[in-house]
Order: C-alpha cells, then structure tokens, then sequence
C-alpha cells in the first residue's frame, strides 16, 4: 500500500466520527428527557457525541433517510453540553454530552417542540449508559422506545424490560399462576383488595425497583382491567392503573368478548403511521362521551385498541398504552372486539417456550459495529487518497 493511501486512511481514522448507533422516536410531546447512568460504579464514557435530526415522520424509511445527515453532522464541532442542559433537533447540529461525574446519572432536556419525530444518532450504544432507568423518556417518567433502530436489541445491542424481572414471562394467567392469584372478572373485591395494597405501600410501589408484592399486585389490577368489561371492574381503576403503570412492565391478556360491541376492524401492525395519526386523535381531543362519538375518534380509539389487543410489543408507538387508557372511559361506547367469540384466557400454554421466547439476549457489539466504523471510514478515506495520489504524481 502506498505511503500517500496510508497516510489518508489513518488521517480520516483520526478525524471521523461515526456512530454505533440510530434510532428514530415518534415525538408529539414539546419535552422529553435524554439520560446516562454509571453502570458498575462509572459512566461507559465520560461524555457521547449525539446529533438529533429532525423528522416529519418516525418510519424505517425516515430513519434511512435521515442516515446522510446524522453522519454528515457528527463530523462538525459539538457543542458541550452538561448534565440539565437542552439539546434541540437540528439538521446541522452536533451535541457532545458530558456527563456528570459526581453524580450517578446525568440528564438532558430534548426540546422537541419544533418536529414530529427524531433521528438519533450516537456516538455509543445508549444501553450502555443504562443501570436502572431507560434512556429517553417523556417528562411524566414513561419509557419511549424507538420505532425503528440500528442494531435491533439483541442483533448487536441487548433487549431490555423495566418493572420486575418477570415481567415477560408469558401472559398474564402465567405470571397468576406462578404467583397464587386468579384471573376472574366477577372477583371485584380482590382487584380492590390489590388495588388497596398498592396504595398502602405506594412510597415503594410507586418505584422504578418495586418490591415482588407491589408487583404481584400491579398485575392483579393491571390484568383485569385489560381482560374485563368496563362494567365488571371497581369504579376508577383507570386512573389507579395511570398512577403506577410508569414503573411496571405489563404482562399479556386479551380483552373478553362483549356481545354488546362490533367487530374491531383489521390492522395492519406494521403501519406504524397509522397508529400514531390515531394516537394524535385521540390526544387532540376525544376526551368526552360527546367527543368520542364523533366518526373520527370512534374510528381512532377501534384502531388503537384493535392493535393494542393483537400487534407484537415491539411494534406498538411508545405511547399507545397511554393513550388507550386515557380514553377507554369517555370512548367506552365506541369500543370494539377484538376477538370472535368469548373465550378462557386460562386456555393459553405457559411452559418454557413462553420463557425462552421473552428472555433478553445479549450479543457482543464489537464485530458488527467494527464492520461498519471500517466501512465509513473507508468510504471517506478513499477520496483524499485519490487527491493525495494525483498530487504526488503531478509532481
């Protein structure tokens, strides 16, 4: 290899700054929170290059899209910012967050107010800068994951859950089974009793580390209100589920058959856009029974719920549970079913494939990351080499 190509690639080794990772989040809300936690007594680094694109959508293709810019930005000067400062969307704009070494985690304000979603793209996996909490979150504490992302948790990266370490293991009559407690819709004296219990210990309860009982409790009120009818659950469990949902991680059941609703119509879980224009709907103002029976929230509140009922996890909008829960009451006579008939939720199977399906994986990032920070690199070496080439030669 000449000395000249040598040169270059070692010059643009030097001088690029690429990232490990992108993530695109659908962003309605005007704040959200950006955050890094030591992990094992120290910060993974002490700061992280970060530049936030500002996108009219938060698609795969968007994210793709937006790839070119986000890189184009992080080889700018960033701007430092420290721990309580602002970072905003820009397409021209790189960030270099510093973290606070005095304290356990360090916290940015993400002023979102100008766009509809962003591209992320950082300089580090963010999950590795996670002990306890999750990275981004809203200002209310609820976790807002990504739509799309590069790697996908457990590709190069890990899958994470928050609210208990049984959280994903299975549906919800698996974790009432495990636990000692029953999914049954005519026991409303039980479902207050756990409710109960829960606020009785709400200064642990209400905790991003809940104690087990708080957990088996979570779930008892949690699982029937989402298997129930509205009719058979003690009145204002919604606003309870509201008030401690931020801190547990849901398990599984499917909404009972009301013979007195239509069908829900069909959804197509990967139209992501869909989903969040309902969301919008429903969240600009079908608040009241009179709202709601308008055609154009009736319609959002089949769709949110027929996917809440019936997409993969990972394919449902960050807040889609919220906004569900925030208007199931007001919208109770636009509801719909999302399954044919009645049916026993206890029917469903738990046994180890349920388990092994929800575990986390965790896959080592350094040969993928490796591969493309070796192909960016290459890719902006290649034209200085060509130029430091020619000059040689003229001379």
């Amino acid at each position: 290899m000449s000395r000249a190509l040598i040169f270059a690639l070692n010059l643009a080794m030097a001088m690029a700054t690429v990232y490990e990772w992108k993530g695109i989040f659908y962003t309605p809300e005007d704040t959200y929170m950006w955050g890094a936690e030591k992990v094992g007594g120290d910060y993974a680094d002490p700061a992280m290059v970060l530049v936030l694109i500002p996108t009219s959508a938060a698609t795969a293709d968007a994210l793709k899209d937006a790839s070119g810019k986000g890189l184009a930005a992080m080889s700018m000067a960033c701007e430092e910012v420290k721990s309580g400062g602002t970072v905003t969307p820009a397409a021209d704009k790189c960030y270099k967050l510093v973290f606070d070494p005095n304290k356990a985690g360090s916290k940015y304000k993400v002023d979102a107010s100008g766009t509809t979603a962003i591209a992320f793209f950082a300089e580090h996996l963010p999950t590795e800068f996670e002990a306890t909490e999750h990275y981004f979150k809203d200002t209310t504490g609820v976790d807002i994951e990504p739509v799309a992302q590069e790697p996908e948790p457990g590709e190069d990266g890990h899958s994470h859950g928050h609210g208990g370490p049984d959280a994903f293991e299975g549906m919800c009559v698996c974790q009432a089974k495990k636990k000692g407690w029953k999914l049954d819709c005519t026991a409303g004296v039980k479902i207050s009793e756990a409710v109960a219990a829960l606020d009785a210990k709400k200064d642990l309860c209400m905790n991003k580390d809940p104690p087990e009982d708080c957990i088996v409790n979570y779930h008892v009120m949690q699982a029937h209100h989402d298997h129930c009818l509205h009719d058979d659950l003690p009145t204002g469990i919604e606003k309870k589920l509201h008030d401690y949902e931020h801190y547990y991680t849901d398990c599984f059941v499917k909404r009972q058959y009301n013979p007195a609703l239509g069908a829900c119509p069909e959804v197509n879980c990967d139209d992501a856009t869909a989903m969040t224009k309902a969301i919008a709907t429903l969240q600009a103002g079908c608040t009241s029974t009179q709202a709601c029976a308008d055609s154009t929230c009736a319609a959002a509140i089949k769709l949110v719920l027929m996917v809440h009922d019936t997409c993969p996890e990972d394919k449902l909008p960050n807040n889609l549970e919220v906004a569900l829960h925030d208007h199931e009451e007001p919208c109770e006579a636009q509801l719909c079913n999302s399954a044919g008939g009645a049916f026993d939720p206890y029917a469903e199977s738990c046994g180890e494939a349920a388990a092994a399906e929800s575990g986390p994986t965790t896959a080592s990032t350094a040969s993928g990351l490796a591969s493309q920070k070796a192909f960016l690199v290459t890719t902006l070496a290649l034209p200085l080499a060509v130029c430091l080439l020619h000059f040689r030669h003229a001379k």
